[in-house]
């Protein structure tokens, strides 16, 4: 399993458009596939959200980031954000098991 993490910080006044636009993002990967699971998350207080997406591979992830076609944001990203996002990839570290439900 292959786990992206996109951490971003709205600007202030700009946490709901970010987030739509989030979501419509998440909503354009989801017929990917590949994809085990997607989520937009924001953080307690809501000084960040987090878009976070669960892929069988590194490979499937790469492929499905390339063929998404989300429909464009209300505006630019660069004007809804504070910073850059930051980016964390992860993989996991132990044999999946076939068939079974992810669990929290």
């Amino acid at each position: 399993m292959f786990v992206n993490m996109g951490f971003v910080t709205p600007r202030p006044g700009k946490e709901e458009a970010l987030a739509k636009a989030m979501r419509s993002f998440a909503g354009a990967l989801e017929e990917m596939p590949g994809l085990l699971a997607v989520f937009v998350l924001s953080e307690e207080g809501g000084k960040s959200l987090v878009g976070v997406s669960m892929w069988s591979s590194k490979q499937a992830f790469e492929e499905g980031m390339k063929k998404a076609r989300p429909p464009p944001p209300p505006e630019p990203f660069e004007q809804m954000r504070a910073a850059p996002p930051t980016t964390r990839q992860f993989e996991s570290v132990r044999e999946e098991t076939p068939n079974r439900p992810l669990s929290a």
